[in-house]
């Protein structure tokens, strides 16, 4: 009985040691961007954040916004005509790496790939137009899709994210956005593409190939095995943005990374490893504590026992701790009872050998 309560306390002591080895082991993530936010896509817990209700601005990580509006509102096969606002309506400097052009005609799909993939500005303004008739009315759709999902410090005013004073977004808002996106089978399938073949346009007579922009996704030195959707952001007064999701067995992360010089990508990386971390430290906790439970064997006790007999668990436990030392007590006695008993023999015997010798003397 001794030794069972000896490896009951061992077990116990097992899983306390391995509770405390986790929570030394594992350390927050050093991080140079400027704000950030690590959040569990399933539950919408919020694993690590730094400066993450800070207001800042998004540049084109608002594409995701813009991309989850349009796939709820618009239908894929749809033919979109680019304005001449769609197409010159931009910042200047922000340029038109496609090339498209007033009366150019795409599909939704396509202009999303554009917009996602090569971050198409034109893209953007274009399917803003034809979802809502404008930039303008389309912020609009925007802001409401972001109450909808619990954003309550951004402020959306263009398709684009390109800069604009009162468009600003936190990196918290933005997880909340990139968890609905990313959700969206649609956005997912499209924000995870490598490649896309769009088709001819006005100064592109054989079409042209975009593609993933994101080195977290593109196979470049940065690439991150567990990602698998993402958008870029970049404008002078925004410094690097980035958004990433990444899936790791069952466990599903989104990061967030705002106003980063060159440090997005390694930054994003750190914290996917420690909210992967983090989330495996729970489910080890989760073990053994379930562990804990069965090791002790916890009898329920009725309720109307509790009210009744508040003390009567102590009492027992009390009564079992006597009793223990009690049969501790009387094992001691009959060890030494019986070592007395022995050493008794041990003596009779060497004295009846001792007179046995001296019979033999006498005869002799």
């Amino acid at each position: 009985m001794i030794k069972g309560i000896h490896l009951t306390i061992g077990i116990l002591s097992g899983i306390l040691f391995t509770q405390n080895i986790w929570a030394q082991t594992l350390k927050e993530p050093v991080i140079e961007s400027q704000a950030v936010v690590v959040m569990d896509m399933d539950s919408g817990d919020i694993l690590y954040e730094k400066n993450g209700k800070e207001k800042l601005y998004p540049a084109s990580i608002v594409k995701l916004l813009t991309a989850l509006v349009t796939a709820e509102e618009g239908k894929l096969d749809d033919i979109v005509i680019f304005s001449y606002d769609a197409v010159y309506g931009v910042e200047e400097g922000s340029g038109n790496a496609l090339q498209l052009e007033t009366g150019d005609k795409l599909t939704v799909e396509d202009c999303m790939y554009a917009m996602l993939l090569k971050s198409s500005n034109q893209a953007a303004n274009a399917l803003a137009e034809y979802v809502a008739g404008s930039n303008e009315k389309f912020a609009e759709h925007m802001n409401e899709k972001a109450q909808e999902l619990g954003c309550t410090d951004s402020n959306f005013v263009n398709p684009s994210g390109l800069n604009a004073e009162e468009q600003k977004v936190t990196a918290e808002d933005m997880a909340k956005i990139a968890a609905a996106a990313f959700s969206n089978d649609t956005v997912r399938e499209i924000a995870s593409a490598k490649t896309y073949q769009l088709p001819v346009t006005l100064n592109n007579p054989n079409g042209c190939i975009v593609e993933m922009e994101h080195q977290l996704l593109n196979g470049t030195d940065y690439s991150y095995k567990y990602a698998y959707a993402g958008k870029t952001g970049y404008t002078d007064a925004a410094g690097n943005t980035l958004v990433t999701a990444a899936r790791k067995d069952d466990k599903n992360l989104i990061a967030v990374v705002l106003k980063s010089e060159m440090t997005h990508y390694t930054d994003t990386i750190k914290l996917f490893n420690y909210g992967f971390a983090y989330l495996e430290q729970q489910t080890q906790e989760i073990e053994a504590e379930e562990e804990s439970v069965d090791t002790e064997k916890v009898q329920t006790v009725p309720e109307e026992q509790k009210e009744t007999t508040p003390d009567h668990t102590v009492i027992n436990v009390v009564k079992g701790i006597f009793f223990l030392i009690i049969l501790y007590g009387a094992s001691l006695i009959f060890r030494r009872k019986k070592s007395r008993l022995q050493k008794k023999r041990k003596n009779i015997k060497k004295a009846g050998n001792g007179s046995k010798k001296s019979k033999k003397k006498s005869r002799k």
